[in-house]
């Protein structure tokens, strides 16, 4: 059984492993940049390999990535959606570098654009996201929501579209 939470990455991803230990995690999931800023500083090579080593050491597997909360990919802002695709490319690159399998999303918010308006433009980021990351192995897990207000993705039947 995997038993996990969602652990700080302050000082480095690297750390979050020692972060986990303590937890008795056999599992955790990460940000692996801030969730609250469309830029991330760079992973430089040195942090990619302690990640690596600790992963090795601790034998803990998977871990899971979250998304920043700022992608909203059902939004009918022409300007928020590209730049929420350009960020969710980001953040899958990111994954691909730390071999980290998953990534949660949230689907977004319409904006009073309508769900079927906003999921078609989850969708059609979705596609455009894989088109130009065809390498990428990470897979995109999008994550129930609450349904508050106009947030998309509340249900199964949402997310199946």
């Amino acid at each position: 059984m995997l038993l996990g939470a969602h652990v700080s990455v302050a000082g480095g991803v690297d750390t979050s492993f020692k972060r986990a230990v303590e937890l008795n995690c056999t599992a955790f999931q990460i940000f692996t940049k801030s969730n609250r800023q469309w830029k991330a500083k760079p992973l430089n090579p040195e942090e990619i390999e302690r990640y690596h080593e600790q992963q090795v050491e601790t034998g803990i597997t998977p871990v899971i990535c979250h998304a920043s909360y700022l992608l909203n990919l059902g939004t009918a802002d022409d300007a928020v959606w590209q730049k929420s695709i350009e960020a969710l490319i980001v953040e899958l690159e990111r994954c691909e570098r730390l071999k980290i399998p998953y990534l949660v999303i949230h689907p977004g918010a319409h904006l009073k654009a309508g769900v079927e308006a906003g999921l078609a433009r989850v969708s059609q980021g979705l596609d455009i996201v894989h088109e130009r990351l065809p390498e990428v192995e990470v897979k995109v897990a999008v994550e129930i929501t609450a349904g508050q207000g106009t947030t998309l993705g509340s249900t199964f039947e949402e997310i199946n579209q």
